[in-house]
């Protein structure tokens, strides 16, 4: 009796062992997809939590999903009336920068050739083109580029797939995760994913606020330096906020390039303006949100978006501030109140 048991529970451990290396290996196989599926749960919380708050005499005789839809297909319109707008303002100004910086290239490179170290390392039937990446490394670039770009496009097609599934049938997958834990967890599992969500709703409306505030006093400097599509500038750089601390690098090179145009002034004004509203947002505007909506240490983020770039790449950093938020909740529901202080 006691070999048949120890047999058992041998078998049993040897199984538990073997299913949690498995489940490792898929996980760190597929660690690129767990962002896009973290994110997509921030999206389908905000989804519901807007379609929720949607009243009136006819929207209250439709179902939640009907909501989710409506929500949907406006989010999807502005999306598009957005970049439709962007488009034909950036058009004009793109070709004025291509052209600008031919020239400045064309510049470049015609004074290179007339340095004394370039011409003495130059043969005499040689160019300076010599010097540049051949067809087949260029041709590499550019599958690189495109792969990259088509990778991009699949990864944003996955998220909002997912988002969908998650948006308009919440329940179903949430009974599912309840339903994997043992019986005497469940209340617990169930008010925890009760507080992650109303953590992620906070946390998004305090970035919503940043954004919004950021947009609008980029948006508004540029306009008084002069600088073109200043509400176009506005919006991007109210999008590319919500990744924290990065995000404003990318909001202030297009308003660089389209400076320069114009002359050193109104870049070195554009880089003035851009440090004013880091300042203003790091040590003024997200402490106020934090302080009303979701409390984050600024070191804590920071390490988040490098761990969290380093092992999921680029999807990582996006979404690695709200997972902070929701570790910082577990933690201290399992750890903190259910172990240390129990």
């Amino acid at each position: 009796m006691n070999d048949q048991r120890l047999v058992r529970n041998t078998l049993t451990v040897c199984a538990l062992v073997i299913t949690v290396a498995a489940v490792a290996s898929l996980l760190f196989v597929a660690r690129n997809l767990l962002p896009l599926v973290f994110g997509a749960i921030l999206i389908a919380v905000v989804l519901n939590r807007i379609a929720g708050k949607l009243g009136g005499r006819l929207l209250d005789r439709l179902s939640r999903r009907t909501r989710v839809a409506l929500v949907i297909g406006a989010l999807l319109l502005l999306t598009i009336g957005s970049a439709y707008a962007f488009a034909n303002s950036a058009s004009e100004q793109i070709v004025r920068l291509t052209d600008r910086v031919d020239a400045s290239v064309a510049k470049v490179v015609q004074a290179a050739k007339e340095q004394p170290l370039v011409k003495r390392y130059l043969s005499k039937g040689s160019e300076l083109s010599s010097l540049l990446p051949s067809s087949t490394e260029s041709l590499g670039l550019a599958k690189n580029f495109f792969a990259t770009a088509f990778g991009g496009l699949a990864d944003c097609l996955i998220l909002l797939i997912l988002a969908a599934y998650f948006g308009f049938n919440p329940d179903k997958y949430r009974a599912a995760a309840i339903r994997s834990v043992p019986i005497r967890w469940r209340d617990r599992l169930s008010t925890l994913l009760d507080d992650s969500g109303e953590t992620l709703w906070r946390w998004m409306l305090g970035r919503l606020l940043a954004m919004l505030i950021v947009g609008c006093l980029f948006g508004a400097g540029l306009a008084v330096i002069g600088i073109p599509m200043p509400v176009e500038l506005g919006v991007f750089a109210a999008l590319v906020t919500f990744i924290p601390n990065l995000g404003g690098i990318a909001a202030v090179i297009p308003a660089l390039l389209l400076a320069s145009q114009q002359g050193s002034t109104a870049v070195i004004s554009v880089l003035a303006l851009y440090l004013t509203i880091q300042f203003v947002e790091s040590y003024l505007i997200t402490p106020m949100v934090q302080e009303h909506q979701v409390s984050l240490p600024p070191a804590a983020v920071i390490l988040a978006q490098i761990v969290a770039g380093l092992v999921f790449g680029f999807w990582g950093v996006v979404f690695a501030t709200p997972l902070v938020a929701i570790a910082m909740l577990w933690t201290k529901r399992l750890y903190v109140e259910g172990w240390l202080e129990a």
